[in-house]
């Protein structure tokens, strides 16, 4: 991957949510439906807000539906409704114009990762029991219309249409198709040789991207046969050098797909967000430092604006007093700053 064509940009097109600087943001993720302007974050206040954002930067807070217990993840399930899941096991449905609470069901430890298919209207979750469950967002109080076991704890998860990608805490990387979820179609080891913590499928699905606790970033295709295979990559990212010369290397906690032109943003626990071009293999775009760790990022539906959460992850052997502020930034994304070089 090239670094010479990076640009490090300052901040002049960007506006924060109204997040309460004192609550650590597991995710935040843009509604892609319909020309929705829609924005959840969950956070462990056991609080799931939903805003209203608009293209000139004018943000509203929707919604607050408190749950009680940390959140781990949450992902819009429809129009009007957002799932949310945390450290309680419980899986619970939010209707976003009522602020009325379903509860679905649970997983035996707590629920790491969700998403959405809105193909069949299924809710996609993984938990730390080491299970993958699915929920039908239109019917309550049947529980889990299926479950599968996979071999460790679920760490991490993308959903594309009726594909499921996990992530796995003993590195393993599972490919299901939702509507037979009982037999994985792929099971393969990470390309990388630490702790998983994000994977997400290229747009148009052919292939996807994972990344770890040690700095690096791997690209690969689905198909396993013939090209494809030579064409699998992994580069490293998210590293500097201190005072001394010696490198330290962060977490990259957040990976987030242009939904129009295939290109990518990284999020690591150096504040840093990078915007990357995998046919060409260089980096597009460095945006500034942000005050801590970049937890998540999530595109808007037509790739104009990108959610970043930046919220300390503990990482520090020695934790900063007092911990930084986490907050929510909206930044525009021009075209140069997101389309392939």
């Amino acid at each position: 991957m090239s670094y010479q064509a990076a640009t490090i940009v300052a901040a002049p097109n960007e506006f924060r949510a109204p997040f309460p600087s004192y609550v650590q943001i597991s995710k935040v993720q843009f509604q892609k439906d319909g020309g929705s302007r829609l924005l959840a974050a969950s956070g462990w206040d056991g609080t799931c807000r939903v805003y209203e954002v608009g293209k000139l930067g004018e943000i509203n807070e929707k919604l607050v539906f408190t749950h009680g217990k940390p959140l781990l993840t949450c992902t819009f399930a429809g129009y009007n409704k957002v799932a949310i899941g945390g450290v309680d096991h419980n899986v619970k449905l939010a209707d976003i114009e009522t602020g009325n609470g379903t509860h679905l069901g649970s997983h035996a430890l707590a629920v790491r990762c969700m998403e959405f298919n809105p193909i069949s209207s299924v809710i996609v979750s993984g938990g730390w029991d080491s299970s993958v469950k699915l929920w039908d967002a239109r019917s309550y109080g049947n529980g889990a219309i299926e479950s599968v076991n996979v071999s460790s704890s679920v760490y991490a998860m993308d959903v594309l249409k009726n594909s499921v990608l996990v992530g796995t805490k003993d590195r393993k990387i599972y490919m299901f198709d939702s509507r037979k979820l009982r037999e994985p179609v792929q099971v393969r080891d990470s390309p990388l040789k630490y702790q998983t913590r994000a994977v997400q499928f290229f747009p148009n699905g052919e292939a996807f991207v994972v990344s770890s606790i040690e700095g690096r970033v791997a690209v690969e295709y689905v198909d396993q046969t013939g090209e494809q295979v030579k064409r699998k990559y992994a580069f490293k990212c998210h590293r500097e050098k201190d005072g001394d010369g010696t490198e330290l290397i962060h977490p990259v906690h957040a990976v987030a797909f242009h939904p129009k032109y295939g290109t990518f943003a990284t999020g690591g626990s150096d504040g840093i967000v990078n915007i990357w071009d995998p046919f060409n293999r260089k980096r597009i775009i460095q945006l500034h430092k942000f005050e801590t760790s970049i937890s998540s990022l999530s595109f808007n539906e037509d790739g104009t604006q990108l959610a970043i959460a930046s919220s300390y992850q503990y990482e520090q052997e020695i934790e900063p007093s007092p911990l930084p502020a986490n907050s929510i930034t909206i930044r525009h994304i021009t075209d140069p700053e997101s389309r392939p070089k």
